[in-house]
């Protein structure tokens, strides 16, 4: 470090401050149009926003020296610093003008952390080419725990004002799976044909009618990522067999059921499964089945979508003419955050020689369900960390 941050003492006392409960059922019953509601949501997150975000400078100024001062690592740390000083330099909010100008604060501030996932993801391939042996799962779990919660509180901000049917904030009631899915198999259908020549057929399977209350762009990230998988072994492990002629493609089924509280989503291909040991290895921060020494066009950023609910992320994917279909090694290990933020889960069962199930559980985001009264997780990191003081 050639110096401390010049706030320094600043970003320690916030990050000794209170951190406020919050939980998702209390978020979407004061998720409401009107300006008093706007204006008490503005003054609730310039209260504790810097809080979470001085949180996180910390952790990051804990990490070794040869991890922050990697040029996209620390990008990431300049990001935060960033943050921290424009919303605790905001004004108090009083008026409806001052709430005016902080959402516009808040709007930029997550366009400025769009890119964050991807440039983590990078700057800890970077490290660990160069030192195999830092690992750092547990900082990026609660890195992106954090992320995830502070994201969703802003986001919902935003959202909020511009209310639209079958939405509370971020949440969209009676959402039905199968209309996200079908798209993004389409978008992966012609990804994995531009890339390989063919793409595997998708089966549609069980409760196609099913639906639950949750954040779409949290859907979407976790079902491309499975599913990206599923599409790249199937075709890869045919191509192997078969040469460029390959024609005859098992499909990929993708089946939905309805529980009391969840909807399982089950993706089964008969792409070669994994070992044993693979299986364990496919939820560290980093495993890929990709050849870091092999270069690739962009490396398929799907890291950037973590959080793909990230405002224009989707858009920038769509757009980008990406080449891969194998990232940096964060998706499963993401995928399974978001699910488990509400209290879901991923499950992998493997067939060595054969293929791989992948079943996603997605908790309903429901008034009094136990996922949204449990505490905000970024709280129960603060108490954990707390304890251990």
């Amino acid at each position: 470090w050639p110096s401390l941050p010049r706030n320094f003492l600043r970003i320690r006392e916030a990050a000794r401050s209170e951190c406020i409960n919050l939980t998702l059922s209390q978020l979407l019953q004061n998720t409401k149009p009107d300006p008093l509601s706007c204006l008490r949501s503005a003054q609730w997150l310039k209260m504790q926003l810097p809080v979470r975000f001085a949180r996180r400078i910390e952790d990051l100024m804990q990490l070794p020296h040869v991890v922050i001062i990697n040029p996209k690592i620390n990008q990431v740390f300049n990001s935060y610093l960033e943050t921290f000083d424009a919303v605790t330099g905001f004004k108090e909010i009083c008026t409806q003008d001052d709430e005016t100008s902080f959402l516009a604060l808040i709007e930029e501030q997550l366009r400025r952390h769009n890119a964050g996932t991807r440039l983590i993801a990078e700057g800890y391939r970077d490290v660990r080419r160069l030192y195999p042996h830092i690992e750092l799962d547990d900082f990026l779990h609660d890195h992106f725990t954090t992320r995830i919660a502070t994201r969703i509180l802003m986001d919902n901000y935003v959202e909020m004002r511009s209310p639209k049917d079958n939405f509370i904030g971020v949440v969209c009631q009676g959402m039905r799976p199968l209309e996200l899915v079908q798209a993004i198999a389409a978008e992966l259908g012609d990804l994995t044909r531009s890339l390989y020549g063919v793409t595997p057929e998708v089966e549609y399977r069980g409760n196609l009618d099913c639906v639950l209350d949750y954040i779409p762009r949290h859907v979407k990230y976790m079902v491309r990522e499975l599913l990206k998988n599923a599409f790249r072994s199937t075709v890869e492990r045919y191509l192997k067999r078969q040469g460029d002629n390959a024609t005859s493609l098992p499909r990929v089924a993708i089946e939905f059921q309805q529980g009391d509280v969840h909807v399982i989503i089950k993706i089964s291909d008969q792409g070669g499964g994994m070992s044993k040991r693979l299986q364990k290895e496919a939820w560290r921060y980093g495993w890929t089945t990709v050849d870091p020494s092999e270069p690739t066009k962009e490396a398929y950023q799907y890291a950037e979508e973590s959080c793909s609910w990230d405002r224009s992320a989707e858009e920038a994917w769509k757009k980008s003419g990406r080449s891969e279909l194998a990232g940096y090694g964060f998706g499963l290990p993401l995928t399974r955050l978001h699910a488990q933020y509400f209290m879901g889960d991923v499950f992998m069962q493997a067939l060595p020689g054969h293929g791989t199930d992948l079943i996603l559980i997605l908790t309903h985001l429901k008034e009094g369900t136990p996922s949204t009264e449990m505490e905000d997780l970024s709280t129960l990191l603060y108490k954990r960390d707390q304890a251990k003081k």
